[in-house]
């Protein structure tokens, strides 16, 4: 009975003082006579928590509670210094985490310590359900749409192979197909409804990274805004992580890197409030987050600069915007690389492309930069086009396929020890699958080319079929092959064949040549 009052007094603590948080990061952008009913709004939810925490028995997080009505209180109404607040709910947020290891043991702090403020419940009209019962119905539904590929597959190859040979057998096969349509469509809003029910919109990382621009600007000496659009967006539960993680670097680099200090700002024409403007929404099979920023834009010049200290030849601006995901890499010429961009893109970039999104980015001097974040509506299930290579079949997530076409030798341009494709008036090496993997020593001389887009490269691969696009079910690989180049995972197809999932990422990393092997 105390467990159970003890998760119900957790999450309303959090949810309470999430919104506290909220409140107090946005006063100062409120008109005076509006300041006062915010603060009122935030005594209110404070005093409640003090009133739980008492009930409960915890006098540490009363005396806590109590504290932070003393400071709201305190709060100048006309000119509110909020900073000495959120360290007492920074303070209280600490002690509660003791609480939950003490009351439920350290495993249960380490689970939500990526989002303080996050539940580890979601709440449905008025019903809370554990995330964890949300994943076993995920994972079943998994094993479920692995025996619907099994049931598609199979009756495939049966309406090939096996004519009826009466009128009975004729109706028997036309119910088998009916049911066997009906069945896969009822799968398919099953899968749709049980996926949104893991979602988590978006709004709960907004708080969150509301408060890191607060103490970034802060540190830094600059006056910084965080404008949101599409707080709504669902994400993937087991996205949040990721997620957060990425958009935190993106709104580090966008405070430390990008918006200049207010004396710049005027002096170039523009406000001192800098503005950065975190943007969601669903695209299709993705979801989309974009981080602009109304700074000084990207340095071109100074990335050209510190390619060559690496002795990198790129030269377009798409390949010199992909410099900043190098792990490690550095736009300062010291060894201070943390001061640099290399490190937190790198980790935005690793982070991302391991669940099969990519970041593109763009820049204009003087006005700005954009980072745009493709996520996977969800991570467990999702689309693939599969295709074959010398008798082996891959799966490609959808996502990073760009287009298909086919291909004659003829077709294709000879550069260097290897062969391109001109796409788009570029030149995209084309990397052999078969020579990729050592299953055949001679490039393909016809076929199928497949323009993949990661992190903002274009890559081509030749191979033999493709065999269509699938819902397929990702699975981790077995720890004992690590993590080889190329491959991001495994599936089960229909007939119980476990094939190789492809990382477009990092597909031809360790190439010398367009058609070498690693």
């Amino acid at each position: 009975m105390f467990r159970e009052l003890f998760d119900d007094f957790l999450l309303e603590a959090r949810e309470r003082l999430d919104r506290v948080e909220e409140l107090l990061l946005a006063l100062a952008a409120l008109p005076s006579a509006q300041r006062g009913e915010s603060l009122e709004t935030c005594r209110r939810q404070l005093h409640t928590v003090k009133g739980n925490s008492g009930m409960m028995g915890f006098e540490e997080l009363r005396s806590l509670a109590h504290d932070l009505e003393d400071r709201i209180d305190a709060l100048d109404v006309e000119a509110p210094e909020v900073s000495h607040v959120l360290e007492g709910i920074d303070a209280f947020r600490r002690s509660l985490a003791l609480k939950v290891a003490e009351t439920v043991g350290e495993e249960a702090v380490e689970e939500g310590a990526f989002l303080e403020g996050a539940s580890q419940e979601l709440a449905f009209g008025g019903v809370r359900v554990p995330f964890d019962r949300l994943d076993g119905l995920v994972e079943q539904l998994a094993e479920v749409l692995q025996y619907r590929n099994r049931l598609v597959d199979s009756v495939r190859r049966l309406t090939l192979e096996v004519r009826p040979r009466s009128q009975e057998e004729a109706e028997a096969w036309g119910q088998l197909t009916e049911a066997h349509e009906a069945l896969d469509k009822n799968l398919e809003f099953l899968q749709e409804r049980i996926i949104q029910l893991r979602m988590v919109p978006l709004q709960t990382l907004f708080r969150h990274l509301n408060r890191i621009v607060h103490d970034e600007s802060a540190r830094e000496g600059k006056s910084v805004k965080l404008e949101t659009k599409g707080g709504s967006t669902p994400l993937d539960k087991a996205l949040l992580e990721v997620a957060s993680e990425a958009l935190g670097h993106l709104v580090r680099n966008a405070v430390n890197h990008g918006i200049e200090i207010p004396g710049i700002r005027r002096s170039t024409g523009k406000p001192a409030l800098g503005t950065i403007a975190l943007t969601a929404r669903v695209q299709g099979q993705e979801v989309h987050i974009e981080v602009a920023d109304d700074g000084q834009g990207i340095d071109l010049e100074m990335l050209r600069e510190a390619a060559l200290r690496e002795e990198e030849s790129s030269a377009s601006e798409e390949e010199l915007y992909r410099l900043l995901f190098r792990p490690g890499f550095s736009t300062r010429s010291g060894t201070d690389l943390s001061a640099g961009r290399g490190i937190g893109l790198g980790a935005v970039a690793e982070a991302v492309v391991s669940y099969g999104g990519r970041v593109d980015v763009s820049s204009s001097p003087g006005t700005g930069s954009r980072f745009l974040l493709r996520l996977p509506l969800s991570v467990s299930i999702t689309q693939a086009l599969l295709i074959q290579v010398d008798g082996e079949d891959y799966a490609l997530p959808l996502g990073t396929v760009v287009k298909t076409l086919r291909f004659r030798r003829e077709e294709l341009e000879r550069f260097a020890d290897g062969r391109v494709l001109r796409w788009r008036e570029r030149l995209i090496p084309v990397l052999d699958l078969g020579r990729w993997f050592d299953l055949e020593a001679e490039a393909r001389e016809a076929g199928f080319l497949v323009v993949l887009e990661a992190l903002g490269e274009a890559k081509v691969i030749a191979v033999d079929r493709l065999l269509g696009i699938q819902d397929i079910v990702v699975k981790g690989l077995d720890p004992t092959l690590g993590s080889p180049a190329g491959v991001g995972g495994s599936t089960i197809l229909g007939d119980g064949r476990v094939i190789l999932i492809l990382d477009a990422a990092s597909l031809g990393r360790t190439a010398d040549i367009p058609e070498s092997r690693p």
